[in-house]
Formats: structure tokens, C-alpha cells, sequence
């Protein structure tokens, strides 16, 4: 391989290391359009007999399809996982909205206690109503030793899947049951496999990670 091939190899994966970085959803979604487009390109060019530019393309998308992917996992092991969360009454924001928990109401049953959670979501955009990108975001609670623990089976599985006014806010509550064992005790959010959000930059890993520690309940 020649110097200046090498060159234009470096040059071009450290434009793929800065678009996946900095492009967010644009690169996922240039990404999916670009694997639907070589799909379909890769077999015309080897059906008219291109078949070296048909193995060309295909080697080419391969090679950042392995990058997108390298970097994303890159991207959410180096995300910060340290920190006690932040507190009641603090906010997240992410999107069109910030989130925070309001208060805490504690019950036990035995071995075991049930955490109501309420919350709000209030939306950042004060000019038009937004629907929150919250569907498919599952909210579970989790302790130091990794242990997960979520919602209620007959629960709402998508509770930031809502319409926020503009400038308006969304209140609501929900409750996990928890060992008493379990502490301390921290919620967080992730968007479930395969969903859209799941494969965005530094969402989509190869490599298992403990959640962001959001929200400090215990």
C-alpha cells in the first residue's frame, strides 16, 4: 500500500471518528440510508458483471459499518459513570424536555419496599407543543451491586412517552418494589434494544456497561 493511499485511509476514517462523534441522530440516519443503498447497489453491480465495484462498495460500507460501531461503543463505555446522581428536585434535560424527581413516598411490606416515584417533565421549547421522544425508554431503579430492578409488569412501559405544552409541564408517578437489601439505590433510563434511539452514537455497544447513575433515590 502506498504512502499516499495510507494517507487518504487516515484521513478518511478520522472523518468518520468526527462525523460519528459529532453528527448524533444525522449520522444514524445517514448511516441506515447508506446500508439500505448498498443493499440494493451491491447486487445490480455484480448481476452486470461489475463485480469488483460491487466488492468494493461492500468492503467500503463494511469497513464503517465496523468504525460506526467501534465508535459508538467507545463512546458509551467513556461516558461518565462515577457520581452519586443528582438529587430531588434536580433536573435533566435532554431533548425537548428536562426531567426531575419531586418527591419520594417509601412503603414496606415485609422484606420487601415499594418506592413511588413522583416526577415532572418540563419542556425547553416555549413556542410549540413537542412530543418528548420517550417511547421505547424503559426507567428502572438499580443498586451499587449492579442488581436491576423495574417497573411493575402492569405498569405504563413507556411513562415519558408524552406531549408536552409548550413551555408547559407533565406530572405524573410511578413505583417500583425493591429488596430492603438493595442500596443504596440510584433510577436511570435506556432506551430498549432495537429501538431507533438504541443505535444512535454512543447508545448502540458491543461491550456490557453499568447505567448512568441519574437520579439518587436512597
Amino acid at each position: 500500500m502506498s504512502t499516499k493511499t495510507t494517507f487518504r485511509l487516515i484521513v478518511a476514517a478520522a472523518f468518520g471518528v468526527f462525523f460519528i462523534v459529532a453528527g448524533g441522530g444525522v449520522a444514524l440516519l445517514a448511516t441506515l440510508a447508506g446500508s439500505f443503498l448498498t443493499l440494493i447497489a451491491v447486487p445490480v453491480f455484480w448481476f452486470r458483471r461489475r463485480r469488483r465495484a460491487a466488492a468494493m462498495l461492500l468492503g467500503g460500507w463494511g469497513a464503517y459499518l465496523i468504525l460506526y460501531v467501534a465508535v459508538s461503543t467507545g463512546m458509551a463505555l467513556m461516558t461518565r459513570r462515577s457520581g452519586d446522581g443528582l438529587s430531588l428536585g434536580q433536573e435533566f434535560c435532554a431533548d425537548a424536555g428536562c426531567f426531575a424527581v419531586d418527591k419520594i413516598e417509601k412503603s414496606s411490606s415485609g422484606q420487601e419496599t415499594a418506592y413511588t416515584v413522583s416526577w415532572h417533565l418540563a419542556s425547553t421549547d416555549k413556542i410549540a407543543a413537542r412530543r418528548f421522544p420517550g417511547k421505547g425508554l424503559e426507567l428502572f431503579m438499580f443498586d451499587d451491586a449492579g442488581h436491576k430492578f423495574a417497573l411493575a409488569d402492569d405498569a405504563n412501559p413507556n411513562p415519558l412517552d408524552v406531549m408536552l405544552p409548550a413551555g408547559g409541564t407533565v406530572r405524573d408517578s410511578m413505583t417500583f418494589r425493591v429488596p430492603d437489601t438493595a442500596q443504596p439505590l440510584f433510577l436511570t433510563a435506556k432506551y430498549r434494544p432495537f429501538t431507533f434511539q438504541s443505535l444512535l452514537p454512543g447508545e448502540l455497544s458491543l461491550l456490557p456497561h453499568a447505567p448512568v447513575k441519574l437520579i439518587r433515590i436512597q
